[in-house]
């Protein structure tokens, strides 16, 4: 129910026509090297309102420093079973259950075929620790125009499962179960991937926070947020956020 509310509530921000025009502010990571980069990138677009980077955020060719993976469409009927694991971990199987092996396949190849869902997919760092992963952005809906969410996600080496050891520092989401589970609050999130100096990096755009009684919207999509995660001491994955820029109006 959660889920639908939020969709709905980004469907009527989208709305409004008169949205004035603005730039990002720089409010967390002054001074550092990539967000001070970032911010001049984002400000270099015409940013005639504050939704232009919510379904991907841009880079420009003048800024050489930066890149995007090399994304590439992944074949979903070619992949039905690791699609249902990832609705089933995204938990996005509706009313249709695991164990109703028709209602899968029907459901599965009705969002194929409405073109509501798609996959991304790249080989690279994410973690910053010298090897390269299985990423996959698994794109749900249709942005601007409906409910829409973009997931970051890391697969197993033979591309058959998530490793949800290595997807964990990606899920930077909104929790307010603390018992939920580890994909709660993805949804109305679009994540992306940037590389900065050949360093990997992702943001986050969201339209809009649940309060931890679960009862109220906070409202976050004029926010972007940039995360970078690296190897710890014992090896495991650290994300943080090092950059958090805020659309202000310049009229």
């Amino acid at each position: 129910m959660k889920k639908y509310l939020l969709g709905t509530v980004f469907f009527i921000l989208l709305l409004p026509v008169y949205v004035l025009p603005g730039e990002y502010v720089l409010i967390k990571g002054e001074g550092i090297d990539v967000c001070e980069a970032y911010r001049k990138n984002l400000n270099s677009f015409n940013l005639h309102n504050k939704y232009v980077m919510a379904c991907e955020r841009k880079l420009n060719p003048q800024f050489t420093d930066f890149q995007k993976p090399e994304w590439q469409k992944m074949d979903l009927r070619k992949n039905i079973e690791l699609l249902k694991k990832i609705e089933l971990f995204l938990g996005n199987w509706g009313i249709v259950t695991p164990d109703n092996v028709k209602g899968w396949e029907e459901y599965i190849e009705s969002r194929i075929k409405e073109e509501y869902v798609s996959i991304d997919f790249c080989q690279i760092d994410i973690n910053n620790d010298g090897k390269e992963k299985n990423v996959i952005k698994y794109n749900d809906g249709s942005c601007p125009q409906s409910h829409y969410g973009a997931a970051l996600l890391v697969l197993n080496d033979e591309r058959t499962e998530i490793d949800i050891q290595k997807t964990k520092p990606l899920l930077q989401n909104p929790r307010t179960l603390k018992n939920g589970p580890l994909s709660e609050g993805w949804d109305g999130t679009m994540y992306d991937i940037f590389i900065y100096k050949k360093k990997a990096y992702f943001d986050r755009w969201r339209y809009g926070d649940i309060s931890s009684d679960g009862k109220t919207i906070i409202n976050t999509y004029d926010l972007l947020r940039v995360f970078s995660t690296e190897p710890d001491k014992k090896g495991n994955s650290s994300t943080r956020e090092i950059c958090r820029y805020e659309f202000r109006s310049t009229k």
